[in-house]
């Protein structure tokens, strides 16, 4: 399967890797690696939940998760986000992005 990460996912890594600073953003980014090769495999582990489409798997023991749709054999990322965040304010960002 194909990872294709969309330009809206990467500035979210990108303000990600800034807020919580270099050492912590690579350890982020290497558990953002092993969660994509589990995905790679096994792309239907999370269950769908926005609209039936997207879904969501948390990144390690951080709080932040990956969004992401199927599309045939291709695995869109549409959204790194804080799942801290207001469930409505999570969903608008997904949409949006969709």
């Amino acid at each position: 399967m194909e990872v294709v990460v969309l330009s809206g996912a990467e500035a979210d890594l990108d303000e990600i890797y800034h807020q919580i600073g270099e050492s912590a953003g690579e350890r982020l980014l290497l558990t953002l690696d092993r969660k994509l090769e589990l995905l790679r495999t096994f792309p239907r582990l999370a269950p769908p939940r926005l609209q039936a489409k997207v879904r969501r798997v948390k990144i390690g023991r951080t709080p932040f998760g990956l969004f992401y749709t199927i599309e045939g054999r291709r695995l869109m990322v549409v959204a790194v986000q804080d799942l801290r965040k207001d469930p409505s304010t999570l969903a608008r960002i997904i949409r949006a992005r969709l």
